[in-house]
């Protein structure tokens, strides 16, 4: 066995330990998610048993508050996304093609405030958005969690502008286009696999994130972290069970896991593709 197969077979040990212990969490919730309770936390585990729905049946009964969870975790998600990309695209391609005095460090800036701890930001804007009226709305989280994104998302785009040939936007110039169209025809098509992993990147943060719907929501904007918080707080007091727990740490789970890898997936064909054009 020569040094080359070692390190091939050492890399794959290690890569399989590092999924099962990423994966093997994600397995036992979704499995205890279809057990009975008596076979959640039983004495011996429980590996086969016959799957049954009553948790799932059991979390739509009793915490009708979770479905309205995911719902606003789904629309503040897309919101964020949508509103990281509309401003930071034009901001990651003025960093990346106008250098002018002072935008190095607003780069810099950027990094800094990214830097931040959640709880530094979060106490100053609730006073601020009770003020204003955007506490307890969808409207003030996207507007939270577009803000906290930012800086991570500009840079990210601006890596994948500064990849783009100046050649290329030159040419787009040459055949009758403005700078705002060539951005929109040239630019935007070559980095869109930059886009997706912003994307990623807010999704992750937002669908996630319970410190700032636990402080800036109420029983009508409640996301979908904090009510599964309330779920694991409500079982000691006996307004929730384990299973149900499981059941809607399941559903959660569900659609990050389906887009992160649908968008991986295109994102990965599309650097090929920019590649084989390269």
């Amino acid at each position: 066995m020569d040094s080359r197969t070692s390190v091939t077979l050492l890399d794959r040990i290690v890569l399989a330990i590092a999924m099962a212990i990423a994966v093997i969490p994600i397995i036992v919730v979704i499995a205890s998610s279809f057990k009975e309770g008596r076979d959640i936390f039983s004495y011996r585990p429980v590996i086969f048993f016959w799957p049954t729905l009553e948790n799932y049946t059991s979390l739509g009964m009793r915490w009708g508050k979770f479905q309205l969870g995911l719902a606003n975790s789904a629309v503040v998600t897309a919101g964020a996304i949508a509103l990281v990309l509309a401003v930071c695209l034009p901001a990651a391609y003025a960093l990346s093609r106008l250098p002018q005095h002072g935008v190095g460090r607003s780069s810099s800036a950027l990094l800094v405030i990214k830097m931040l701890p959640p709880l530094v930001v979060t106490v100053p804007l609730f006073p601020i958005f009770s003020t204003i009226g955007l506490d307890n709305s969808r409207i003030g989280l996207i507007l939270v969690y577009a803000a906290f994104e930012v800086s991570l998302s500009v840079m990210i785009l601006k890596t994948f502008i500064d990849n783009v040939p100046l050649e290329v936007e030159e040419a787009a110039f040459l055949d009758g286009c403005d700078r705002l169209q060539a951005f929109l025809r040239v630019i935007m098509p070559l980095i869109w696999p930059g886009m997706i992993t912003v994307a990623i990147f807010v999704a992750l943060f937002a669908w996630n994130d319970y410190m700032f719907g636990l402080i800036l929501t109420t029983s009508r904007t409640v996301t979908a972290p904090v009510v599964l918080a309330d779920m694991l707080s409500g079982i000691g007091e006996g307004t929730a069970t384990w299973g149900e727990v499981f059941a809607a740490a399941t559903l959660q789970m569900i659609p990050v896991l389906a887009f992160a890898w649908i968008v991986q997936r295109q994102m990965f064909f599309g650097a090929m593709r920019g590649a084989t054009k390269g």
